[in-house]
């Protein structure tokens, strides 16, 4: 049975300034949406699998190696395995992270 998944509001969001739910964890995908509020930052990280960076609401920036993306509302930015990124709320921003996950042993680099 297929169960949809539902976006919080940026204006719903917890009191908390930066806000991070699973909507769904499996085998093959992971989504995540993030809420950075009053210029809130996700510090530099990276992860094991490509993702996607989606811009439901709000507007900020994506800071990878020497480049700052605009992130605003549609833009969709792909990113390969192990890519060290940064996001800050400009002053708020609601995220949907896609991970495209294998069965198998994750990627090296």
């Amino acid at each position: 049975m297929i169960k949809p998944l539902q976006l919080e509001q940026l204006a719903e969001a917890q009191e908390q300034t930066k806000h991070i739910t699973t909507l769904l964890a499996d085998d093959h995908r992971k989504l995540v949406s993030i809420k950075l509020q009053k210029g809130a930052i996700l510090a530099a990280h990276k992860a094991i699998w490509p993702i996607t960076i989606h811009c439901v609401e709000g507007e900020g920036e994506l800071i990878v190696s020497d480049q700052t993306i605009p992130l605003t509302r549609g833009v969709i930015v792909p990113l390969d395995p192990h890519v060290m990124h940064e996001v800050k709320g400009k002053p708020d921003l609601a995220l949907l992270v896609t991970m495209f996950r294998s069965k198998s042993t994750p990627p090296t680099t």
